[in-house]
């Protein structure tokens, strides 16, 4: 018999995990049409269904959850010896260098490097803002960059993360706190309080400068909680992603809206240069990156 293979374990789990044929096809860097092809022909060859196809969800039959609770134990385990035996044969040393163009990531990559060092703990590691990615990474600046810029597709691997959207946050007496979302043009009469130089804001950079807008005044900032008290205060407002703010606004007075009636999505992604001597330090960092539970990312803090 012998039908699954441990690719097709860990296709059956990501599809269980995302619910998604797309998302699953991204996480496993192949077309949607090649991963719903090798559904079938497993769920054809055991003669049963894995999967309840609905609209929205891909659902897991009940021999489906008998068969990923199997398969989650056997790839935990063959992932921990295929580790333990590359540490053995690779060695343990290096250095591992991590950029990112959101300071919200110093939330929680702290504690993933502290977890991390755990495994490896003869790896240096730093932590670092990142400016330019692509030259970064070419320049093996830094060896894996956090982003939500997409930075070309040939020379580098976009790993998804999740999901998020820009938000603009004021106190709760803001002139426009009433609007169900903020207008591109609203930041015209706004004091635009950034974590970034107005050279170095991607939101000025890519948003406003384009449309021509300029906000009433730009203050620079470089500490996301100085941010948050000047904004609460009634100085400004500031522009964050939603899911760094989000804790922020059930214990203080801010109240964040949309940028536009559809808002501004961002799509935050780990970029790492394509390269299959990739150490093996390197590749388990990145396997960490894809286990983080995204809904909740503040519990990294």
């Amino acid at each position: 018999m012998n039908y699954l293979e441990i690719k097709h374990l860990r296709m059956i789990c990501s599809i269980a995990e995302t619910g998604s044929m797309t998302k699953a096809a991204e996480k496993l860097y192949i077309s949607q049409s090649a991963l719903s092809q090798q559904l079938k022909d497993i769920e054809s060859k055991l003669q049963v269904d894995l999967f309840f196809r609905t609209r929205k969800k891909m659902i897991l039959t009940a021999t489906g959850k008998m068969l990923v609770k199997t398969a989650e134990t056997i790839i935990s385990l063959l992932d921990a010896a295929e580790l333990e035996i590359a540490k053995q044969v690779a060695g343990e040393r290096g250095e591992l260098k991590v950029g990112t163009q959101c300071i919200f990531c110093f939330q929680w990559l702290p504690k993933l490097m502290e977890i991390f060092q755990k495994r490896f703990p003869n790896i240096e590691l730093e932590i670092g803002s990142s400016y330019n990615p692509a030259l970064e990474l070419t320049q093996k600046k830094y060896d894996i960059i956090i982003t939500a810029i997409s930075i070309g597709e040939d020379n580098y691997t976009h790993l998804h993360l999740f999901e998020d959207q820009l938000v603009c946050i004021m106190d709760n007496k803001h002139p426009l706190q009433a609007q169900s979302y903020i207008r591109f043009e609203d930041f015209r009469e706004m004091n635009l309080i950034s974590y970034a130089e107005k050279e170095e804001s991607k939101f000025y950079q890519l948003v406003l400068q384009p449309r021509d807008i300029k906000p009433k005044r730009f203050m620079s900032v470089g500490q996301h909680q100085a941010i948050l008290e000047l904004v609460a205060s009634g100085f400004g407002t500031s522009v964050f992603p939603l899911w760094a703010i989000k804790s922020d606004l059930e214990t203080n007075a801010l109240i964040a809206r949309p940028i536009t009636r559809n808002g501004i999505s961002v799509t935050w992604k780990a970029v790492f240069m394509k390269n299959s001597n990739m150490p093996v330090f390197q590749t388990e960092f990145i396997n960490m990156i894809k286990k983080i539970d995204i809904q909740n990312l503040q519990r990294y803090c």
